[in-house]
């Protein structure tokens, strides 16, 4: 979400907030100091700003401008579940490599292609959570942070890591049909990946349908290209997942944009993160019992 609206009265927001309603775009108000500000799905900036101005041109009452100076604007919301997936995944890596056998966390836990198509397919979402070394972990917590953060920003916190958690499950689903056999790797790096391809599918659906905005689609492909470079493609991280975990994030994310196209109600977000969560805990208690 992101402020569209600001330095609004309270008659103002209630107004602009039941345009945005009868279009169709979902909104939510904020209040600071006296003053009301709406916020929008980044994808519906400009369909929301449209809206508004519409109504502004057939009814010309005194209400606040659209775009009010720069020194009004709040700061804009950032998502923080970011931050605190990426020091999840720090905690288990400390976690793994103070035990007493950190190497057996690879073995029961990693993404080995063979005993994935054997039926071991809970081995797709806990290989998310072991990493290599501190340079991998590094580049991956930078990666959650970032574009894992953006996501939930746009779709919401619950539905946002449900979808780049099944991103990351897909994505080293395919990668071990790919290889058939012989092939083990570890990382969140798959599900980094997956998210750069629901931000790309959002804001190229979004550019499609306004005209504009297909900048924003360069940065990210560019970004996703960086990353890859920098994260290579290792002994345990590698360059089939990431391109598997994008594709998987183009196919949902522009699901999302198509079917939904705004983030969903506070239940669904609850029950999606309860959704992802569980799913984590169920793949790391399949592997424990064996």
């Amino acid at each position: 979400m992101v402020p569209l609206f600001i330095n609004l009265n309270r008659e103002t927001a209630n107004t602009y907030h039941l345009v945005l309603s009868a279009a169709g775009i979902g909104s939510r108000i904020r209040s600071a100091n006296n003053r009301y500000y709406i916020d929008v799905p980044e994808p519906f900036v400009d369909s929301a700003r449209d809206a508004v101005n519409r109504y502004l041109a057939e009814n010309p009452t005194p209400v606040a401008p659209v775009d009010p100076p720069d020194d009004a604007a709040p700061p804009v919301p950032v998502n923080i579940s970011g931050v605190a997936v990426a020091l999840f995944l720090l905690a288990v890596h400390m976690a793994v490599v103070t035990s007493a056998a950190p190497q057996d966390y690879v073995t029961v836990f990693g993404a080995s292609a063979r005993l994935i198509l054997s039926g071991e397919w809970y081995r797709c979402a806990t290989a998310l959570l072991l990493h290599a070394d501190a340079a991998h972990l590094a580049g991956n917590m930078a990666g959650m942070a970032l574009f894992g953060g953006a996501v939930c920003a746009i779709m919401g916190t619950g539905v946002g890591w449900l979808l780049i958690l099944a991103c990351g499950i897909m994505g080293n689903l395919i990668n071990a049909i790919a290889y058939g056999s012989g092939h083990l790797s570890v990382g969140a790096s798959t599900s980094v990946f997956g998210a750069i391809g629901l931000l790309c599918a959002i804001r190229a659906i979004t550019a499609m349908r306004t005209g504009k905005g297909w900048r924003p689609v360069a940065v990210l492909l560019g970004s996703s290209v960086a990353l890859l470079a920098f994260l290579g493609a290792g002994e345990r991280s590698d360059l089939g997942a990431h391109l598997f975990g994008v594709l998987a994030g183009l196919v949902a994310g522009s699901i999302h944009a198509l079917v939904l196209g705004h983030p969903s109600g506070l239940r669904l977000q609850v029950a999606s993160g309860i959704l992802a969560a569980a799913t984590l805990m169920l793949a790391w208690f399949r592997g424990a019992i064996g």
